[in-house]
């Protein structure tokens, strides 16, 4: 199995809500995204994804949430998700497979770090 993953940056602000901690407060984060994508055959560059596309996708599917308060956007309005860490990478790598999964390639999992030391990552 061929494996690559891409990293990008955003700054963002949310509000847990019901943490009972000063995470309901609201807060900011200076997110960083770990995208990880792998194949068993690369393609006829001998890439498992090319690097470009990849990071132009994740960069408009990140996007919406930089320097924005996450609240205030869909899916994590009030009554929707939850803006949790584990709830955004969840969104994010449901967002991005849908872009590149397919019989030969698959977005494997998506890491959020809210702080170098606090991180998420969902992998279905």
């Amino acid at each position: 199995m061929y494996r690559v993953s891409k990293q990008l940056w955003f700054c963002a602000a949310h509000q847990v809500r019901l943490s009972e901690t000063q995470c309901e407060d609201l807060h900011g984060h200076n997110y960083r995204v770990l995208i990880h994508a792998e194949a068993k055959d690369l393609d006829r560059t001998s890439y498992v994804i090319d690097f470009a596309e990849l990071k132009k996708a994740a960069v408009e599917v990140c996007g919406r949430f930089d320097h924005r308060n996450i609240n205030e956007v869909e899916p994590f309005r009030e009554g929707e998700r939850n803006p949790s860490a584990e709830e955004l990478a969840r969104y994010l790598w449901e967002q991005l497979a849908r872009r590149f999964d397919d019989n030969r390639v698959r977005i494997s999992k998506v890491e959020v770090f809210e702080t170098d030391n606090n991180r998420a990552e969902y992998a279905p």
